[in-house]
C-alpha cells in the first residue's frame, strides 16, 4: 500500500514559487513606477508658453520678433546650456548663455527672424538644450508679397 502525501505539502512548492514571483513583479513595479515619474517630471520640468509662434510683417518691415516664455515647472534648478537655430537668418537670445532657471521661475527667449528678401511662409527652428532634455520651437512669417 503506498501513502499518499497530503494535499497542502504537494502545493507547498507552487505557493512559495508564486510568492517569490509576486514580490518580484511587485518590487519591479515599484521600480519602473519610478523611473517613469523622474522621466515625465525631467520632461515637464520645462515649459514653454507656446511651441510655435506666428507673425504677419508689415509691408517694408525686415524683421519679425518672437519672445518665447520658458518656465521651471521642477523643485530643482534647470541648465538652459545653449539655443541652436536653424539657419543664419534666425537669432535666439537669453540673458546669458548658459542660463540657470531658478525652480518656479521664467525667462523670456527672444528670437528674430531676417525677412530681408524672403516673401511668402518662412518657418525656422530654435532649439533650446537644457540640463531636462531638448525642446524645438517653430517661428513662423507669412510675408505679403511686394506690389509696385
Amino acid at each position: 500500500m503506498t501513502t499518499r502525501a497530503p494535499a497542502r505539502a504537494t502545493f507547498e512548492p507552487v505557493r512559495r514559487t508564486t510568492l517569490c514571483l509576486a514580490l518580484v513583479i511587485i518590487s519591479l513595479r515599484g521600480v519602473f513606477a519610478e523611473s517613469i515619474t523622474e522621466f515625465t517630471n525631467a520632461v515637464e520640468a520645462l515649459r514653454f508658453d507656446a511651441e510655435t509662434k506666428d507673425y504677419t510683417p508689415a509691408s517694408g518691415e525686415t524683421v519679425a520678433p518672437f519672445a518665447f516664455l520658458a518656465l521651471n515647472t521642477s523643485k530643482a534648478p534647470v541648465m538652459i546650456n545653449s539655443l541652436r537655430t536653424s539657419c543664419g537668418c534666425t537669432a535666439a537670445q537669453l540673458p546669458s548663455t548658459p542660463y540657470t532657471l531658478q525652480p518656479g521661475s521664467n525667462v523670456a527667449i527672444n528670437v528674430s527672424l531676417n525677412l530681408a528678401g524672403k516673401q511668402g511662409q518662412i518657418t525656422k527652428s530654435v532649439t533650446v538644450d537644457s540640463s531636462v532634455g531638448s525642446k524645438t520651437l517653430i517661428v513662423r512669417a507669412n510675408i505679403p508679397a511686394q506690389t509696385n
